[in-house]
């Protein structure tokens, strides 16, 4: 390790100037976290990604001490293969990267509710399509008893992807009833093989699709929990409104705003307790990950049941690979967890 540390904040890019400046909204964006750094005297860097950039940012990488990556595996490059073989090799060189991408590949994909269904925190009667001929002939198994299933594609983000659906009406090939996630979705009637055909596309190369059972987050809504290794470092609570059905057939009314606290938040030391000390060695002893190994910021979505059902939670799906926004309270942690890796990989 350097004298004074740096350390790489890599974000989606434009694609029109590979190796471009930082944008104003970039800067903006990484603020706090530039801030942070710089006060725990290291030196951060924004670097911006694309694809077409990827042996400047490789190179410039290879001179930092770490680098924490911000980068959606669906929303600033096709998929995320250029860029994690750049990052594992990065990596292997002595540079300290959060998320790693074998990390995300554990954690950070909708297989996460597949191996963590013996868990407490599942709703279980989780399955796996691997073709859309799969989805077509088990999906009317699984809601002949009238309830709802959600389906989500292997890899996504921002509710793309993520359907419920509930029958409608009889037959071989039966009326559903679908509303995907993304925002002013409406719900929609069709065919089950015209939406199994639809859904194409999520079983491209090693793609699939998880089903889990429907459980509304009303009234009691979703809690985000903030992680920095196996330490919570904070909440965000927010009434979620993606996957309820409206009563004239529209889009679902618009979530409230997600509001963040620190992990101090009385009312919720119970979720805190039960993270810390029941489902994240579980995680780690199911996936094989260190605690050192965990992203030095990552959350997990829960549907929480009322205070006194403590129980009743249901994890929907970790969040690894471009977790921001985060409370105010996660960022000590964040970058002191950053140094103590350098510290331990110099």
């Amino acid at each position: 390790m350097r004298m004074i540390p740096h350390v790489a904040v890599v974000y989606s890019g434009d694609a029109s100037v590979p190796g471009s400046a930082p944008s104003a909204h970039a800067q903006h964006r990484f603020q706090g976290v530039c801030e942070e750094f710089e006060r725990q005297g290291i030196i951060p860097e924004l670097i911006p990604y694309r694809d077409e950039a990827v042996d400047e940012v490789r190179h410039a990488l290879r001179g930092m001490d770490a680098a924490l990556i911000w980068v959606n595996p669906l929303d600033a490059v096709d998929n995320r293969a250029v860029l994690d073989a750049m990052l594992r090799e990065v990596a292997q060189a002595g540079v300290f990267v959060s998320a790693h991408p074998d990390t995300i590949l554990k954690i950070g994909t909708k297989d996460v509710l597949v191996q963590t269904q013996e868990m407490s925190w599942s709703s279980g009667d989780i399955h796996v399509y691997h073709s859309v001929e799969e989805l077509h002939r088990q999906l009317p198994v699984r809601l002949a008893d009238g309830s709802s299933r959600v389906l989500k594609q292997f890899r996504g983000n921002g509710g793309s992807g993520v359907w419920r659906v509930a029958l409608s009406g009889p037959g071989e090939d039966p009326m559903i009833r679908v509303l995907h996630a993304l925002r002013d979705a409406p719900v929609r009637e069709m065919r089950l093989r015209d939406f199994a055909t639809a859904c194409a596309p999520y079983f491209e190369g090693e793609g699939r699709m998880i089903d889990q059972p429907f459980r509304s987050p009303v009234p009691n809504g979703m809690v985000r929990c903030y992680m920095t290794h196996a330490e919570v470092v904070g909440f965000g609570r927010q009434h979620v409104t993606a996957l309820v059905w409206s009563e004239n057939g529209g889009a679902p009314p618009p979530p409230e705003p997600r509001q963040y606290c620190d992990a101090s938040q009385p009312e919720l030391q119970s979720l805190k307790s039960r993270m810390e000390s029941e489902w994240l060695p579980q995680l780690q002893h199911i996936l094989d990950i260190p605690a050192e190994s965990l992203p030095v910021i990552w959350d997990a979505d829960l549907l929480c049941g009322p205070a006194d059902e403590e129980t009743a939670c249901t994890l929907c799906e970790i969040n690894v690979s471009c977790v921001s926004p985060f409370p105010d309270s996660a960022l000590p942690k964040l970058v002191t967890a950053t140094r103590r890796r350098i510290q331990a990989t110099s």
